[in-house]
């Protein structure tokens, strides 16, 4: 089983340069997208560690696809990383600890929501 350790040379939480981006070309609208692509973070993790024995690893994959592509469209790069690793285990077909890979993402998502309440309540 191939073990995945966070990319320590991962960007910062959250790339500031994203959100400004996002703050320009979405003005007041930004902060609701923002808000949207972190709720939709939350509800694929969910998924994910909510899974059954019968969820197919199609659906997995498709998740963490999810998870890769909001992560990034909101310049959480680390996130995006973790979720990068885990979609490619599934694309790849390589047996990786979905329990310890999945702790990981939770445990960037929190700080990634942290962050974006904290830039966001301004």
């Amino acid at each position: 089983m191939s073990k995945i350790q966070p990319d320590p040379e991962a960007q910062l939480t959250l790339d500031d340069k994203v959100i400004e981006q996002l703050r320009q070309d979405m003005g007041e609208d930004a902060v609701m997208v923002i808000e949207s692509y972190v709720e939709s973070i939350d509800e694929f993790l969910c998924d994910i560690e909510n899974r059954t024995a019968r969820t197919s690893s199609d659906d997995l994959h498709r998740w963490a696809h999810t998870i890769k592509s909001s992560a990034a469209s909101i310049g959480a790069m680390r996130l995006a990383h973790l979720a990068a690793q885990l979609e490619n285990s599934y694309r790849d077909r390589v047996q990786i600890d979905l329990s310890q890979q999945l702790q990981f993402m939770q445990r960037e998502y929190q700080r990634v929501h942290a962050t974006i309440e904290k830039i966001t309540s301004h």
